[in-house]
């Protein structure tokens, strides 16, 4: 593996602290959110670098405004990830010199929270240099930190093989199919959706997310998930009787450790995903027969046919109580005195009463004017803006549903809309419809798709500083890879986005200190014909004709338009009472058909 060292206390002059933790959680349990605690900065995503005179922050477009409130007076120096002239982590690494040694600097990081590829690539960039990079079995963090929160302990519950649409045994006998193909005969995850997957099991042991803390062993005989077993439901315990044997959470290593003599050069690990920690354990870069992507993983994120059906349905429930929102905002929600908190509120209320109902799929964004133009904003009651009549107001939510996961975001005007707010408001409509509306090739990366969306943008000048679609799972993480459309060509948007995959579209446009606009769908990825794709909406949610300038568009956008408005019509119809069809009738009026 490279030079790769596992060290034990061990100096070093520079520490990286990551917000990942050791399964690579997007959101991260408090036990383990060390970057927040260090930083102060509470965003999810970003990586701290602590050296001997000083500290700095790396964070992506979605967190620039949040992060350097919240990174002021700390002594914490924000490097914006993507913004032109900014380095990576590994390039200010590579080329710093204050605080190297004779003979090169020793960078550390914990070798539970860094992935193999991640690993692997930093450290030949910095011997390169004349740096070393080393894996900590130990994170010095936890030692300042004190007393941490507990780990999370929420009940492990079966997930139905009537909304999975197979069984764990099959899925089993799936991933084991490919693990002969690749010669390997034991595969460890840590990834916590691929083995809630995997297992047909679901928890809330992450925020918005219904998965468990937990790592599984799969060989060609048998199959071990490592968890708290004191939590996991009677219901759960028969869905793994034959299937899986249950053990601790804390034996993960050890049986990790005699594993590795029996199953020498023939392991399964995914680099994108499996710490340095697990690699390690397994004997290093020998015992690996096989290093791609797990093939649980790859089969989660193509939907079968009962996954699909069941999101399309969450979808349907999940446009009703939008459109009751967006109704309540146009009325008494936008008659004054209401927050962005409150808005926030009402439409997780709303959600509520679906069925199926499990929670939201992340924190709800709802930002009015200036705030709108913060990517990640988050109202807290007590300091929300009141949402008034003069200004764009941007939602971006979801929902969690036994049978599918949502995210949509909206972007509005309770008043009269000025002609700049139309403008952009339309120019992000094209750029959404541009790569909504193309089919493509299979085996397509999700960087090629990219450009697709910037394209309108681009042609003026504009861009957006996050990417442009992610992976959703089926009443999983609401950010699931793959697939990845984004316009830096790492792993994820490198890799092809799949008949089956489910991926969000959400162009945006912000204006700093005025507003934001984005506009954000979900897309099945389907057959168009042999050996092409396209995308088909999940979302069933109206969007406003008022910001809409229609000499803007095309004949072939305004038709995208009227057709998607007439499916959302359709979809949402039977579930709405008179006074909210009436509303959804005018709101999804053809575009010609005036305001």
């Amino acid at each position: 593996m490279g030079g790769m060292r596992h060290e034990r206390g061990v100096g070093v002059d520079a520490l990286i602290v990551p917000s990942a933790d050791a399964h690579q959680n997007e959101y991260v349990p408090e036990m383990w959110r060390r970057r927040e605690w260090l930083t102060g900065f509470d965003g999810s995503a970003g990586d701290a670098l602590v050296t001997r005179d000083g500290a700095l922050l790396w964070t992506d477009g979605r967190y620039w405004t949040q992060a350097a409130a919240q990174l002021e007076g700390t002594g914490v120096a924000l490097v914006r990830s993507g913004a032109r002239g900014a380095p990576t982590m590994a390039a200010w690494l590579a080329r710093e010199t204050s605080w190297r040694g004779r003979g090169g600097g020793v960078v550390g990081v914990d070798a539970r929270v860094m992935t193999l590829r991640a690993f692997e690539d930093l450290s030949r960039r910095l011997e390169r240099s004349g740096a070393a990079l080393v894996a900590l079995r130990e994170n010095p963090v936890d030692a300042a930190w004190g007393e941490r929160p507990a780990p999370p302990r929420a009940p492990v519950a079966a997930h139905p093989e009537a909304l999975a649409g197979r069984s764990a045994a099959e899925k089993l006998a799936d991933l084991r199919a490919a693990m002969r193909a690749a010669g390997a005969t034991a595969h460890p995850i840590a990834e916590l959706d691929t083995i809630a997957w995997l297992f047909n099991l679901r928890g809330a042991d992450v925020a918005h997310n219904p998965v468990f803390l937990a790592y599984a062993l799969v060989t060609l005989e048998d199959a071990t998930l490592f968890t708290d077993g004191a939590r996991v439901d009677a219901g759960a315990l028969r869905a793994l009787e034959g299937v899986a044997s249950l053990r601790g959470y804390d034996e993960f290593e050890d049986a990790l450790r005699e594993a590795a003599a029996a199953h020498a050069g023939k392991f399964w690990i995914d680099e994108a995903q499996a710490s340095v920690w697990l690699a390690t354990l397994v004997g290093g870069g020998g015992a690996i027969a096989e290093r791609s992507r797990s093939a649980a993983t790859l089969a989660k994120a193509r939907k079968n046919a009962v996954e699909i059906a069941g999101m399309r349905s969450a979808h349907v429930r999940d446009g009703v109580a939008l459109a009751r929102f967006l109704l309540w905002l146009e009325g008494p929600g936008g008659a004054g005195g209401v927050t962005e908190f409150d808005a926030a509120s009402r439409l997780e209320a709303l959600r509520s009463g679906g069925e199926g109902y499990a929670g939201t799929s992340f924190t709800t964004i709802a930002g009015y004017g200036a705030n709108g133009a913060i990517v990640h904003y988050r109202a807290r009651e007590g300091s929300a803006r009141e949402i008034g009549r003069d200004a764009l107001l941007l939602v971006d939510s979801g929902g969690q549903y036994r049978d599918g996961t949502t995210d949509v975001t909206r972007t509005v005007h309770l008043g009269a809309p000025s002609a700049q707010d139309r403008r952009d408001c339309t120019l992000v409509l094209r750029a959404h419809i541009a790569l909504a509306s193309t089919r493509f090739p299979e085996g397509t990366s999700g960087v090629r798709l990219d450009a697709l969306a910037r394209a309108p943008l681009w042609a003026l000048g504009l861009d957006y500083a996050h990417g442009t679609g992610h992976g959703v799972g089926a009443h999983l993480c609401v950010h699931e890879s793959p697939p990845s459309i984004g316009a830096r060509a790492g792993a994820a948007s490198a890799a092809p986005v799949e008949e089956g995959m489910v991926v969000s579209i959400e162009p945006g446009l912000y204006v700093e200190g005025s507003h934001g606009v984005r506009i954000e769908n979900l897309y099945l990825v389907e057959r168009a014909a042999e050996g092409w794709l396209r995308f088909d909406a999940l979302t069933m949610a109206p969007l406003q004709r008022s910001l809409i300038d229609v000499s803007m568009l095309s004949a072939a956008e305004v038709a995208w338009v009227d057709a998607y408005h007439a499916r959302v019509r359709e979809a949402l119809w039977d579930a709405l009472d008179a006074p909210e069809r009436a509303w959804l009738e005018a709101a999804t009026r053809a575009l010609g058909d005036g305001a």
